[in-house]
């Protein structure tokens, strides 16, 4: 088993002062990780899949222990769709921005409830706004 630690770090000066902070996650147990880099067109593309099984692109439900995806892209955008079983929602991927999970639970609702019903996500997918942009996909399991 190995530990996986991540570390987020922001540093800005402003009005010749400095500010930020950084915080680190450590998560232990890691038994698996995957790494790519996906080009994604102005056509949506499945990146990530989530199931009952590990499989090829798919990772176990209950399995993943953290989750990044990064835009590469010096200037395009990537709009990432959030897929659960009833239910989506979508992230926008600035140039050079990443989105982070520590688990694989979502909620969306359109109507505005203030109940929360968390559920396995079932599929990440993404679509370029411009140009073909690379993305990072990091995940990191127990498969213990």
């Amino acid at each position: 088993m190995a530990t996986l630690t991540v570390t987020i770090s922001e540093s800005v000066t402003l009005n010749d002062k400095a500010r930020g902070s950084e915080n680190t996650l450590t998560i232990t147990s890691i038994s698996q990780v995957s790494e790519r880099i996906a080009t994604i067109g102005t056509a949506e593309l499945s990146l990530i899949k989530f199931g009952s099984a590990n499989d090829a692109g798919q990772f176990r439900d209950d399995k993943v222990e953290y989750l990044r995806l990064t835009n590469l892209s010096a200037a395009n955008t990537v709009t990432l769709r959030v897929l659960g079983t009833s239910e989506e929602y979508f992230v926008k991927l600035e140039a050079g921005g990443s989105y982070i999970l520590t688990n694989n639970k979502m909620d969306a609702n359109a109507a505005g409830s203030q109940s929360v019903s968390l559920a396995n996500i079932e599929e990440i997918k993404a679509v370029a706004s411009a140009s073909p942009t690379d993305v990072e996909i990091f995940v990191a399991q127990n498969n213990t």
